[in-house]
């Protein structure tokens, strides 16, 4: 009888030490998961202004393309920014629906680079507009056809000044060159040839993200 006692007793502390060992590595897995994904997640930490992050992003010792934007904007180096420049980061997480590193940098250097960037967008574009209108305008006085003058107002208005490679979208004939860092969208379809390569991998969506 007292055997099997102590048998049940060193089974019974068998037992509880596998437990706890089970405990430990799967606690110390989670701990360390979490802190690693914080880690990258928050790579603005330990700095004490926004110049030495921006030069080290710059420099490529800092990445990440998907910052946390809530833990970001509550960072000191944000609070101490500049007025302009947080407003800008702001509006780049806004129309991205995510911040980049990039952008920061950008915004930094530039607080009205994202005003500045789609007012001439706009103008731009408004200008285009206004030009083929005149023309088709001009082609059908002179043909003395009404119908055909309205035909061409109609075609300016929906596409073209639209390059019919992005069908979802109205990126213009005109644009230069572009990167899916210098337009607000985003998983948009994309046709042969995509003049500007905004479908990198080749699946038939741009500027996936």
């Amino acid at each position: 009888m007292l055997g099997n006692s102590n048998y049940w007793s060193k089974y019974m502390i068998k037992v509880c030490f596998l437990l706890v060992l089970i405990t430990t590595v799967v606690t110390s897995s989670i701990i360390g998961t979490n802190f690693q994904a914080y880690g990258v997640r928050a790579i603005w930490r330990h700095y004490e202004n926004m110049q030495d992050f921006v030069d080290d992003i710059k420099n490529r010792d800092k990445n990440d393309n998907n910052m946390d934007w809530d833990k970001f904007r509550d960072s000191a180096i944000f609070k101490d920014a500049d007025e302009d420049v947080r407003d800008c980061i702001t509006l780049a997480n806004k129309v991205g629906q995510k911040l980049g590193d990039y952008e920061v940098v950008r915004c930094f250097e530039n607080a009205n680079y994202l005003k500045d960037k789609y007012s001439s967008d706009e103008e731009s574009q408004s200008q285009g507009n206004v030009s083929q209108q005149q023309q088709d305008e001009n082609q059908s006085q002179s043909q003395g056809n009404v119908s055909q003058r309205q035909k061409s107002a109609s075609s300016n208005n929906s596409s073209a000044t639209c390059d019919s490679s992005y069908p979802d979208v109205c990126i213009t004939t005109y644009s230069a060159m572009l990167t899916c860092l210098d337009i607000p969208y985003r998983n948009f379809e994309v046709l042969a040839p995509d003049p500007h390569g905004l479908d990198s991998d080749g699946d038939g969506i741009g500027c996936e993200g």
